[in-house]
């Protein structure tokens, strides 16, 4: 049975889309779980899988062009079922990629069926739906790939490493004698270029999508930037305390300045809104964003409606979307919303660290290492302390340099004060 996949509307502000890229070519038989295609919205680049076997008949959109939400972008073969909805891009296909020819329709040649056919080995591969567009990316064989998931699931991480070896392997078996004969003729600029060939790849989609939407922010956004130190000795000590006396949920420092910048959005509420082109908006609810490093380039998955929430449940909501985003495994719904982002480099050994406001927000926490220092006490001595620096970057056409201020050391105040989080 022929079927549409539609435009998918992923966020209640959408109108249209833009068909990034087809992970599968027409006429290719694709299984359950396996990327279709990517959407960007204004927001993210999203990959879509397909929730049965099928085949992907015509792709009717090119990639690059923008569709509205709800237009055909493209249609697939399957025994049954009604066209897939605009709310979910998926296809319901009963028709498995192992079928013989003859269970197709009339109108699918013979050549295509067979260009569709499965790969000639017949061991099933698990792997998640990441890992198979970046192996089919990198021309990995994802048969001759450790899993390093559960139950040995092969994840983005392996196929890297696979690469890698690959290239490796490929470069010890080519001859020197050439280059070496070369090297005699080279002067010592060519000679170091030589030494240290240049690699040139395409970036991925979501790279590319984040290279975009940053130049333009740091263009079109006023950015202006405070930066200050917050104690936190009282604040190590509390959260090896709660760790010591309850086991389910250990808390980390991000945890905790998270948790700080949420309360410090629920005290003033003032902060918690943004600009766009109909006028500022404000927010009921306090959402967090948190950048989170990837396999496949930087995300900014939400945690929502923090508020209120007790330090153990924000804690739960932050490592759900943070292990979510790092398997592939983030949804639209995860993506946008809130006024503020908390990006953390403290792990990286960096004092400072000045962030780009991500797209849509107004305002983002750069977090750097927690340093052990001497600061004099009241009696002039010098006293041991350990200090976090903080720079907080925010949008000038809501935030000015008073009301910035009273943010970050609202922050701060909450970190230096950890009781006041609980």
């Amino acid at each position: 049975m022929r079927q549409e996949l539609l435009m998918p509307k992923l966020g209640l502000t959408m109108t249209e889309g833009t068909v990034v890229e087809w992970v599968v070519s027409p006429g290719a038989a694709f299984r359950q779980g396996d990327i279709l295609v990517l959407i960007e919205t204004d927001k993210v680049v999203m990959e879509y899988p397909a929730e049965a076997d099928g085949m992907l008949l015509e792709a009717s959109v090119k990639a690059g062009e923008v569709v509205t939400v709800g237009a055909v972008i493209g249609y697939v073969y399957a025994a049954g079922g009604s066209a897939t909805s605009a709310q979910a891009l998926g296809v319901a296909v009963a028709a498995s990629a192992h079928s013989p020819a003859s269970a197709m329709p009339a109108t699918v040649s013979a050549a295509t069926a067979v260009a569709a056919a499965p790969v000639a080995s017949t061991e099933r591969v698990i792997a998640t739906p990441l890992a198979r567009r970046i192996a089919t990316r990198l021309n990995v064989d994802l048969h001759g790939v450790a899993g390093t998931g559960p139950r040995g699931r092969i994840r983005a991480d392996d196929v890297h490493a696979a690469a890698q070896q690959q290239d490796v392997a490929e470069k010890s078996d080519k001859s020197m004698v050439a280059v070496a004969g070369e090297r005699d003729v080279l002067s010592p600029t060519q000679r170091m270029s030589a030494d240290a060939p240049a690699a040139l790849r395409k970036p991925t989609s979501v790279e590319a999508t984040m290279a975009r939407r940053l130049t333009a922010a740091k263009q079109q956004i006023p950015h202006f930037y405070l930066a200050s130190e917050a104690e936190v000795s009282r604040l190590m000590q509390a959260r090896s305390e709660i760790n010591d006396s309850q086991p389910l949920v250990k808390l980390t420092l991000s945890h905790l300045v998270v948790a700080a910048v949420a309360r410090a959005m629920r005290k003033m509420p003032t902060a918690n809104q943004v600009w766009t082109d109909e006028g500022i908006q404000s927010f009921d609810q306090v959402d967090v964003g948190v950048a989170v490093n990837t396999a496949r380039g930087l995300l900014v998955p939400v945690v929502r409606d923090i508020g209120w929430a007790s330090l153990s449940e924000i804690a739960r909501r932050v490592n759900d979307v943070v292990e979510r985003a790092r398997t592939g495994a983030i949804t639209s719904a995860d993506m946008g919303g809130g006024a503020i982002t908390v990006s953390n480099a403290g792990m990286h050994e960096v004092t400072w660290m000045t962030p780009i406001i991500n797209p849509g927000t107004a305002m983002i926490l750069g977090v750097g290492s927690i340093r052990d220092v001497f600061r004099p006490d009241a009696q002039g001595q010098p006293s041991p302390r350990h200090e976090m620096g903080l720079v907080l970057a925010a949008d000038h056409r809501l935030v000015d340099g008073v009301s910035g201020l009273a943010f970050l050391n609202c922050v701060i105040g909450y970190l230096r004060q950890p009781l006041s989080l609980l």
